[in-house]
C-alpha cells in the first residue's frame, strides 16, 4: 500500500531529489572522534538482520554486507538516493544481502519486531521525531537495538550558525535538542547518549571553512583531546556538544 507522505515528507524529498540529481554525496574521509565511535557499533553484526536507516547513497549498508550481516533493508525518502544505493549494490554484487526501498521513517511497512539492528547516520533530525522513534522501537526485536549519530543544537553557537547559515540544510530538519533525548529516553528508558564537540565547535568550524588547512586540522585535534578530558570530568557539559551517538537499546 502506498503511504502519503505529510507535507514536511514531501518537503525533505523535494530537497534530497533536488540536491543530490546533479551532485554526488560529499564524502568525509575525516575521521573525528564521534565517527570512530559510531563505526565501532558497525563492526559485530555477522548472521543480523539489520535496517540503515535514511540510507542514502547505501554507503553503510554495503558496510554492513562487508562485515557480514544476514540481510539489510535501507529506507529512504529519497527516490534520486535509493537509486543510487541500488546501483552500488549491483555494482558491489550484493544484490541478494541489500534490499533498497524508497519508504519514509516515520511509516514503515515492516513487521513488528523484524530486526535485530538499525543503524542512522545524520538522519533523525530530519523526520518527526516522535513518529520516527516510536516506529523503530516497533520494528526492533526485543534485545535489538537502535544506534545513531545526530547534530545537536542546544548550543547558543550551534543555533546562531545555524540562523546563519539556512542553505546548508533542508527547510524543515531541526537538530536534537535536550528534550528530545529526554523523549527517547521514554521510549528506550534504557537509552545511552555520548557527545562529541564542546569547545572544538570552534576548530570544526574552522575546518568548514578551510578543509585543507593543516593548521586547522592540527588545532581541532587539541581541542578534541581537551574535549574528551572536559566530558569525562562534566559530563552534564554534553548537551552542549554539537554531535549526539545514541545507543537505544529495546528490553
Amino acid at each position: 500500500m502506498k503511504t502519503t507522505l505529510s507535507e514536511r515528507q514531501q518537503i525533505e524529498e523535494f530537497y534530497h531529489d533536488s540536491k543530490y540529481k546533479t551532485h554526488a554525496r560529499k564524502a568525509n574521509y575525516r575521521e573525528t572522534s564521534a565517527a570512530i565511535f559510531f563505526r565501532k557499533y558497525r563492526e559485530e553484526v555477522r548472521n543480523l538482520r539489520i535496517l540503515d536507516y535514511g540510507c542514502g547513497d547505501g554507503w553503510i549498508s554495503i558496510d554492513l554486507v562487508n562485515k557480514g550481516a544476514a540481510e539489510v533493508y535501507g529506507i529512504d525518502i529519497s527516490k534520486e538516493l535509493v537509486e543510487r544505493a541500488s546501483q552500488s549494490a549491483i555494482n558491489n554484487k550484493m544484490a541478494g544481502k541489500v534490499h533498497f526501498i524508497k519508504m519514509p521513517g516515520e511509516n514503515m511497512d515492516f513487521s513488528d519486531s523484524y530486526f535485530d539492528l538499525c543503524f542512522g547516520s545524520a538522519i533523525l533530525h530530519h523526520t518527526d521525531l516522535d513518529l520516527a522513534i516510536k516506529n523503530i522501537c516497533r520494528v526492533l526485536k526485543t534485545g535489538g537495538k537502535a544506534i545513531f549519530i545526530e547534530p545537536m543544537n542546544q548550543n547558543i553557537f550551534l543555533r546562531i550558525w545555524r540562523k546563519l547559515t539556512p542553505w546548508r540544510r533542508s527547510p524543515t530538519e531541526k537538530a536534537l535538542v535536550y528534550n528530545d533525548l529526554i523523549f527517547i529516553q521514554r521510549v528506550f528508558p534504557n537509552a545511552k547518549f555520548y557527545y562529541f564537540i564542546f569547545l572544538s565547535i570552534l576548530t570544526e568550524g574552522l575546518l568548514l571553512m578551510f578543509p585543507n588547512s593543516k593548521f586547522a586540522l592540527y588545532l581541532n585535534k587539541i581541542f578534541d583531546k581537551i574535549d574528551n578530558k572536559l566530558l569525562r570530568r562534566f559530563p552534564t557539559l554534553g548537551k552542549y556538544c554539537a554531535i549526539v551517538v545514541l545507543e537505544l537499546p529495546k528490553d
